[in-house]
Order: structure tokens, then C-alpha cells, then sequence
């Protein structure tokens, strides 16, 4: 049942980050980490090549890959254990 919920979350969580990276895919985004360097010393982030937009793509499509795929094995995981499956 654990294996099934934690399967379950697994798939949640790379659908949400498909989707969200998706919704920003056209603009040039940095993550907290590199904002809050970034921050005290004043420096503009440099700009995005073509390796980190092919990235960027790369990984909404295997959250809307993945992402799925998880959660029908989180349900089927859950529904063995309950006997239903």
C-alpha cells in the first residue's frame, strides 16, 4: 500500500512540473537558488542557450510522460493490494 501511495505522489509531483513547465516554456525563468546568488551581489543571470531551452522541453514532456504513468501504477499498486484488481 505504501509502495502505491509514495507511486501515486511520485506521479502527481512530475505531472505538476510538466504542466508548470510547460506553462513557462517561452520565458527565460532562473530557480530560487540561483536568484537568491544572484540577489546580493547584483549580477544579471546570463542568458538561457540552446541546451537549457532543449532541457526546459525535455522535461515538460516527461512529466506529461511519467506523470501518468505513475499514478496508473500507483492505482494498480493500491487496487492489487486491496484485492479489487
Amino acid at each position: 500500500m505504501i509502495a502505491g501511495l509514495i507511486s501515486l505522489a511520485i506521479g502527481v509531483v512530475a505531472l505538476l512540473a510538466g504542466w508548470n513547465h510547460w506553462r513557462y516554456r517561452k520565458q527565460e525563468t532562473i530557480n530560487i537558488l540561483e536568484a537568491a546568488i544572484l540577489r546580493p551581489t547584483g549580477e544579471a543571470p546570463l542568458p538561457l542557450t540552446k541546451l537549457d531551452w532543449f532541457l526546459k522541453y525535455l522535461q515538460a514532456v516527461l512529466g506529461f510522460i511519467l506523470g501518468p504513468l505513475f499514478i496508473l501504477a500507483g492505482v494498480a499498486i493500491i487496487l492489487g493490494e486491496l484485492e479489487l484488481l
